[in-house]
């Protein structure tokens, strides 16, 4: 898989049982079925300084293709990204690549 991981300031999805606040996040197709993983900014830099394995939290999505199914989305501000964040984003993208994470259902 490849990741493009975006940082959010709100996400929620039909599915979701929660709104999250402050996470980065990706949708990921399959042949079947898609699903969102996502990380809290905090906890990341949690992970990252502990230097523990990323851990996602896996949200199924509704449908096979596109992103009808996301109910509010707040994108943070590209142009707002710090140093730090773009690090993050770079890095989610390459763990992805690896496969070097765990995910958890969100239920």
């Amino acid at each position: 898989m490849i990741g493009n991981f975006r940082l959010a300031n709100r996400f929620a999805t039909v599915l979701s049982q929660n709104t999250y606040e402050n996470v980065f996040f990706d949708r990921f197709n399959s042949v079947f079925k898609g699903f969102y993983l996502l990380v809290g900014q905090q906890q990341l830099a949690e992970t990252v300084l502990n230097n523990e394995c990323i851990t996602f939290i896996k949200i199924p999505s509704t449908e096979r293709f596109g992103s009808q199914d996301v109910t509010d989305l707040e994108f943070y501000d590209q142009d707002l990204l710090t140093s730090d964040q773009r690090k993050f984003i770079y890095m989610l993208n390459s763990v992805i690549d690896t496969g070097a994470y765990q995910t958890i259902d969100e239920y």
